[in-house]
């Protein structure tokens, strides 16, 4: 039991150290190839997979921000989620263009967030700091809502499996008690039958030398009768 104890405070620790280092991470600037050309973007990357961020963005953007992605659902799986010609008034009056690329890397996922105005500008701090800075909000409050929520799923699976793994080894630990018991009861059982069968045995040796002499005496009361 100290093991298992050991092994649900361990799991607990690093998905807690995961949290915390993946809620304070910073998204950076850099650019991603779109159209043949090289496009300003905001880049993070994050513990969970692909298809798993790309469900839990698309419906964050839905509940907070009341438009939706497309690009990934039922029967799509892309890696670049859209949303053009729609009006997010956090970001600006007008109309934009919202895109999202997130692709696998080596330790979950890499998301590229970029936005185009009406006028094909896309925005960078230096160009439309107000709308970029708006912009980086909704990947930042994404990013602290998302995150402990994705953890403390991952903590509560990691306790059921625990603990179903706990009954398991108590399942059998006294299947195994049963077993050696009911061997102790059956080597008990043997022991006793191989000594009745001993008794058994020296009764019929016994019983066979009173047979014989039984034999031995009728055969002689049967000759003395045929000389009357």
């Amino acid at each position: 039991m100290k093991t298992i104890q050991t092994a649900i405070f361990l799991a607990i620790y690093m998905l807690t150290v995961q949290v915390n280092a993946q809620s304070s991470i910073q998204p950076f600037d850099t650019t991603i190839d779109y159209d043949k050309v090289q496009r300003p973007c905001i880049q993070v990357n994050l513990d969970p997979e692909p298809k798993t961020l790309k469900n839990a963005w698309k419906d964050y953007l839905k509940d907070n921000y009341d438009f939706k992605l497309k690009g990934i659902g039922f029967f799509s799986n892309k890696d670049l989620l859209s949303a053009e010609e729609i009006t997010v008034n956090q970001i600006s009056s007008n109309e934009i263009n919202f895109y999202t690329h997130i692709v696998e890397d080596e330790n979950g996922s890499e998301m590229k967030v970029f936005v185009r105005n009406g006028n094909g500008i896309y925005i960078t701090k230096e160009k439309l700091p107000n709308e970029y800075a708006a912009v980086s909000e909704i990947l930042n409050s994404f990013i602290k809502y998302y995150l402990p929520k994705y953890y403390g799923e991952k903590i509560n699976d990691t306790e059921e499996r625990i603990n179903k793994l706990t009954e398991e080894k108590d399942d059998l630990k006294n299947n195994i008690d049963e077993k050696s018991s009911d061997i102790e009861k059956l080597k008990k059982e043997i022991k006793n039958n191989e000594e009745e069968l001993k008794s058994k045995k020296k009764e019929l040796e016994i019983t066979e030398i009173k047979l014989k002499k039984r034999k031995e005496k009728l055969e002689r009361i049967r000759t003395q009768l045929r000389k009357l």
